[in-house]
């Protein structure tokens, strides 16, 4: 007999470079699995959709990485094949973290129109998360289009990192969000979590709303440098020195002999880099991407060095 089938719900976790995605998605997947809820996650992002895998793994999800620039363009087939991959013989949450540069528009429809899809896809919503204080302030004009772009389609928004940014800030950001997408609740984390537990995100959330394309341009470069065995307090020294023009650099350094350290930061003068230590781990290589217009590689290579002692190396060997 043949087992039946459930169609997948699909959580589309969108929301510009540094935002909070996966943060979001780490903060859920343990109260997903208490509930006996097994989600499956596709993570895209440029070179280290493989280290933020890693960095899910223990938290009762299946995990699959798609290494690609921007998966509505660069990748739609694989993410087509890791959706048909996932097994329907009980019900499915589906959460896909987008790239931070992703137009919402086309990965919408790749999901909700290919023809293998069809069959299996159920519920499609999605969630945009909002770093309240750097919205409105991306200084290329395109990364402000994207930003709101990503408002735009919502089903819902969830805001984040408000402690930086002031009340009249988060006043305005809250008005403005309503103007953009006045259909979008702007939830928490608890109470969009709640929904998924529940089950009615259908009943609760309205669709993505896909009726105003906008032109989709990459206007960054990523690059990814393999990192040397530094200290807590010098890799903190090396992002903080980096240029504000890098937008995001986020990975995974070793800094002991026994310790490694997942790491992030954004372009936000006001927010310190985020360093979470773990455990040292072989299977998988210590390294950074960034992500920003116009990167030049070999300088930033160059800020592996105390910009104020020349010569003097920021990492142990």
């Amino acid at each position: 007999m043949q087992s039946p089938t459930h169609r997948i719900t699909v959580v589309i976790v969108a929301g510009f470079l540094g935002s909070g995605k996966t943060t979001l998605i780490r903060d859920l997947l343990p109260q997903l699995g208490a509930d006996q809820l097994k989600p499956y996650v596709i993570l895209n992002d440029f070179a280290n959709a493989a280290i933020d895998a890693h960095s899910l793994k223990g938290l009762g999800a299946e995990i699959k990485a798609l290494a690609a620039g921007c998966v509505c363009c660069d990748d739609a087939d694989g993410l087509v094949r890791a959706i048909l991959a996932i097994p329907t013989t009980q019900p499915v949450l589906l959460l896909i973290e987008a790239n931070g540069t992703t137009d919402p528009y086309r990965l919408i429809e790749t999901i909700s129109l290919t023809p293998s899809l069809r069959e299996v896809i159920g519920t499609v919503v999605q969630v945009t998360v909002i770093n309240e204080a750097r919205w409105g302030k991306r200084w290329l004009p395109g990364d402000r289009q994207t930003e709101r772009a990503q408002a735009r389609t919502a089903s819902a928004i969830l805001t984040s990192r408000g402690a930086n940014a002031s009340a009249k800030q988060r006043q305005n950001v809250l008005k403005d969000l309503g103007t953009l997408n006045p259909h979008a609740p702007i939830l928490t984390m608890h109470e969009f979590l709640d929904l998924l537990l529940q089950g009615t995100i259908a009943q609760n959330l309205p669709l993505p709303e896909i009726s105003q394309p906008i032109p989709h341009r990459h206007l960054h470069a990523a690059i990814q440098i393999d990192l040397p065995m530094m200290s807590e307090e010098r890799l903190r020294h090396w992002l903080i020195s980096l240029p504000r023009e890098i937008l995001r650099v986020k990975g995974l350094a070793q800094i002991s002999e026994k310790e490694m350290a997942y790491f992030h930061r954004t372009d936000d003068a006001l927010e310190s880099p985020r360093i979470v230590k773990t455990a040292y781990q072989e299977s998988i290589a210590p390294a950074a991407v960034l992500i920003g217009p116009g990167i030049q590689e070999a300088k930033i290579r160059e800020t592996l060095y105390n910009p104020c002692s020349p010569g003097s190396p920021l990492f142990s060997l």
